[in-house]
């Protein structure tokens, strides 16, 4: 059955079936200008070589507009800086933090459709794709903070991580715990550290045997999974049309990854996520979260080797992340729905955060990916992000 499925996850991924999608390179600016608002691209290069873009939406060109500290909105696995504009004006975070003068940046992680670029590396080499989210961790993440804060002259940003965004924040803080100084607040979106009781079928099915999982991606070639292709884009968008009955069956599955939620997915808004996801991951990311689910514990990536361990962590074992190190004032979400960030697993995390002062909402009846799409998400969730970054502006002019 493992075998089965990871043929089903990773059969739109075979190079030999796609064609990389050349619109989608500015799609996410398209939809940023569709929305009337302007849309800059900013090139990043980590110290590792990888070459990051990132969309800006800078605050309205307007003299009643205070200066405030600017807004970093890092995705989840599979996503990229579209999951931040998908919902539209009405619905999506960015255009709400806009709307309310903030100056909002868009980061797309390595490997994802707008950040395939390295200084020596090509992404038809299986040496780009040798990383995971522990990479974007320590390696994109902060490059992109240091960007954003070198152009907009600020000392201290807000960020907003959802999903995976969530697990590379508390990676580069476990890290680096500098970095803790340049974030003046932080909410984190269906959290992801601990998996140990994650509920999504087909995820805990794929985590059952990642030996296995490793030795069929070996024998398929495969290094990058889910990349957006012509393919993919047209078969999603044919298969969720909110025009055709296949749309429920879209939903359906949908809702056996993430969790089935009480409020319905507008599927007028699937072809617009479908646009830009999914956006490519290595299997890296996939496998070290799989390992995440297997071992219940938030370490570094396990080499299943002994000898391979001790060779990058002096220890015949991954290491596990230091969260004591995260020393901030936190805002978590979680859904009830959510199979993938369960409350269990959340609140396990909040006793690890030891040195953080931390704000836990479950939001009744989301999934995991309501946080972004959901139409009760900018009243339920978003405000009190802006009210949170519009209380420290208060109190901190700069």
């Amino acid at each position: 059955m493992c075998v089965c499925l990871l043929y089903v996850l990773t059969a739109i991924g075979l190079q030999l079936l796609s064609c990389q999608n050349t619109f989608a390179l500015d799609a996410i600016c398209e939809k940023v200008q569709h929305n009337r608002a302007e849309c800059e691209v900013h090139h990043v290069e980590t110290v590792d070589g990888y070459q990051l873009t990132m969309q800006r939406i800078p605050p309205p060109r307007n003299y009643s507009c205070p200066s405030q500290l600017p807004f970093l909105l890092m995705h989840g696995l599979i996503g990229s800086a579209g999951d931040f504009v998908a919902a539209g004006r009405a619905g999506a975070l960015a255009f709400q933090l806009h709307a309310r003068c903030f100056d909002v940046w868009l980061p797309n992680a390595r490997g994802t459709t707008q950040s395939r670029r390295h200084r020596t590396l090509s992404a038809s080499q299986a040496k780009f794709w040798h990383f995971s989210w522990h990479e974007i961790g320590v390696y994109d993440l902060p490059a992109l903070v240091e960007h954003v804060l070198r152009v907009t002259g600020h000392q201290r940003l807000h960020y907003v991580g959802h999903s995976q965004g969530t697990t590379v924040l508390l990676v580069l803080l476990s890290q680096q715990p500098a970095f803790n100084a340049r974030f003046a607040s932080v909410a984190l979106l269906a959290p992801i550290a601990y998996l140990q009781h994650l509920s999504s079928p087909p995820l805990r099915l794929l985590a059952s045997d990642t030996g296995v999982v490793t030795e069929l991606l070996n024998q398929l070639g495969l290094h990058e999974l889910l990349p957006s292709t012509t393919l993919t884009q047209a078969g999603g968008q044919l298969l969720c049309s909110a025009a055709l009955p296949t749309s429920v069956l879209c939903t359906l599955l949908t809702s056996l990854y993430v969790g089935f939620s009480e409020y319905p997915l507008d599927r007028s808004i699937l072809p617009r996520i479908l646009e830009t996801t999914p956006a490519g991951i290595s299997r890296g990311q996939l496998l070290h979260f799989g390992q995440l689910i297997n071992s219940g514990k938030f370490q570094q990536f396990d080499y299943r080797s002994a000898r391979l361990n001790s060779k990058h962590y002096g220890q015949p074992t991954p290491p596990a992340y230091q969260l004591q190190n995260v020393r901030l004032n936190l805002m978590l979400f979680h859904g009830n729905r959510d199979a993938l960030s369960t409350r269990k697993d959340v609140l396990r995390l909040v006793r690890e955060l030891k040195n953080s002062r931390i704000k836990l909402y479950q939001v009744q009846g989301y999934n995991h990916i309501d946080f972004l799409y959901a139409t009760t998400a900018p009243h339920i969730i978003y405000e009190r992000i802006i009210e949170q970054a519009t209380e420290y502006s208060q109190l901190n002019h700069k």
